[in-house]
């Protein structure tokens, strides 16, 4: 069976695809942005074949000081991280409700020939925008490396249909930099390319 490779966007389907040493051994689509699109997407593909993994692949913010731009992020687990109550003075996680889990770990055994920084990658409806934010979000999570998306609802579309999830991300720009112009897309294109070949 082959391994479901989810994608958030057409460009970061297209790097995943010009990167597969054995295209056969995958099945590459684009779910849409966010974590509600990725989880409907994914588990729609689930329903409909089979599979044996699942890899959520795409670009990402990095916090910095933890990765650079252009550099490869595999995650260790993947973190709803604004999933929970939002205090005046902290953050409450959905664990601690009792209604669930924020987190997914990661199946190492999927991405063990990927070279690259290992820790936690954050999924959030909304992108970082400042750098206080981004300095609140380390302060939270110690061990996150970088932020996407759509890392969460993939892994939880997997982990419902029991299968070993995993993501991996290249690093487009830092987290909190809104300055558009100066984000490296091609580097991390590139550097997606080259990390999905060693899947």
């Amino acid at each position: 069976m082959p391994t479901l490779i989810v994608c958030a966007v057409d460009a970061e389907a297209e790097a995943v695809r010009a990167g597969l040493a054995d295209p056969g051994r995958f099945s590459v689509m684009t779910s849409g942005v966010g974590p509600a699109a990725a989880a409907a997407s994914t588990a729609t593909a689930l329903a409909r074949g089979e599979y044996d993994a699942v890899v959520n692949a795409g670009v990402c913010g990095a916090f910095q000081g933890r990765a650079d731009i252009g550099d490869t992020l595999i995650a260790v687990r993947t973190a709803a991280a604004d999933l929970g109550v939002d205090l005046a003075d902290q953050f409450q996680p959905l664990d601690e409700l009792g209604f669930g889990s924020m987190t997914v770990d990661c199946d190492p055994s999927l991405t063990e020939g990927v070279e690259g920084y290992r820790g936690d990658i954050l999924t959030l409806t909304s992108i970082t925008g400042t750098a206080d934010k981004g300095l609140l979000l380390t302060n939270r999570f110690p061990a996150a490396l970088g932020e996407a998306m759509e890392g969460f609802g993939v892994a939880t579309a997997a982990r419902q249909a029991g299968l070993p999830f995993a993501e991996v991300r290249t690093v487009s720009n830092f987290v909190g930099d809104r300055d558009v112009a100066g984000w490296d897309w091609k580097g991390a294109f590139g550097a997606l390319t080259e990390a999905v070949s060693r899947l």
